[in-house]
Parts: structure tokens; sequence; C-alpha cells
């Protein structure tokens, strides 16, 4: 197996491993004063049970040396595609470590926005590494 192949299977297992995590670890709650929030309605995360914080660093560690990994990639090819690839690995890490207001959202848009970003990333790298 090639390193691209390798790399694209190491996203597809952390994306597993954060559908679970999200679905069956995580729980949205709904801020006390939503109008204090100047967006409409929004969600916090709530602070994971010590079970959870252990698969969350899991997760968060896997996805952290994947992603060093394919930005170090990026760097030595000069790549263009290395600061949206910066953006994109942010908003994820913002999920996996959730410490961010979630307007608006559900577990499931979470995830999706997740998958989303993932798909982002394995592009840039796709595209970076025909």
């Amino acid at each position: 197996m090639g390193v691209l192949a390798r790399i694209m299977q190491s996203f597809d297992e952390i994306e597993q491993q954060l559908e679970y995590f999200i679905y069956n670890n995580s729980v949205i709650e709904a801020l006390e004063e939503p109008h204090d929030y100047q967006h409409g309605e929004a969600g916090f995360w709530s602070k994971p049970q010590p079970h959870q914080a252990h698969m969350q660093k899991h997760v968060l560690a896997d996805y952290l040396r994947l992603t060093a990994l394919c930005s170090q990639m990026l760097v030595n090819v000069k790549s263009e595609q290395y600061h949206k690839f910066g953006q994109s690995t942010a908003i994820v890490l913002n999920h996996i470590r959730q410490n961010t207001l979630l307007p608006n959202s559900t577990l499931e848009d979470v995830f999706n926005e997740i998958k989303q970003e993932m798909n982002i990333q394995r592009g840039i790298i796709a595209d970076t590494y025909p």
C-alpha cells in the first residue's frame, strides 16, 4: 500500500472514530439564556465524563498525528492549499476538543460538518499527490 493510500485509510479510520465519539459520547446542551447569543439559539458541549474524555484524547491524538503529517507534506511541496488545509483542520479540531458554541446545531449537524471538512482535507492531499 502506498503512502497516499495509507493516508486516505487513516482519514477513513479517524472519521469512523469521530462518528462513534460524536454520536455516543457527546452531548449538546442549550444555552440557558439564548437571547444573550446574538445569532439566535445556540448550544454548548457538555463536559465529558471520564470515559468520554479518554476517547476524546485518543481520537484527538490520532487526528493531530495525521494532520501534522499532511501539513508537513504540503509544506514540503510548497502547496498553495496549505492554508486551506489548516483552516479545515481547525474546524475539525474545535469539534473534537468541544470548545465552541454551536449555533442551531445537532450532533448530526456537527458530524456532517466534520465529514465535509475531512473530505476537503482528503481532496487537498489527493490533488497534491496524484
